[in-house]
């Protein structure tokens, strides 16, 4: 489960950055690790941090309906709406 401050989070980094967590496990590593760096700043001065998105973005999928208010225009994606390839060996999204 995501909290609303959670899923708004996934969505301003995607805006601010270009770079889109999952709201299963990046998205709530990340939040957590900033807060945490928001809530005690001498704990984590001087320190440098390397954040690894372990990817997991197909958890968004899930998440289509809860983020619809946050995200605007976005809505799921039927699979008739896939594209075929042009050679023929299946469907892109």
């Amino acid at each position: 489960m995501n909290t609303a401050e959670e899923l708004k989070f996934v969505k301003d980094i995607a805006t601010a950055t270009g770079i889109v967590l999952d709201p299963v496990y990046s998205g709530k590593g990340a939040y957590a690790m900033l807060k945490d760096m928001a809530d005690n700043p001498s704990k984590w001065k001087g320190r440098k941090v390397l954040f690894v998105h372990t990817g997991g973005l197909l958890g968004l999928y899930d998440k289509v309906d809860q983020m619809s208010s946050l995200a605007g225009s976005w809505r799921r994606m039927d699979l008739e709406e896939s594209v075929p390839r042009k050679d023929g060996t299946g469907k892109m999204f």
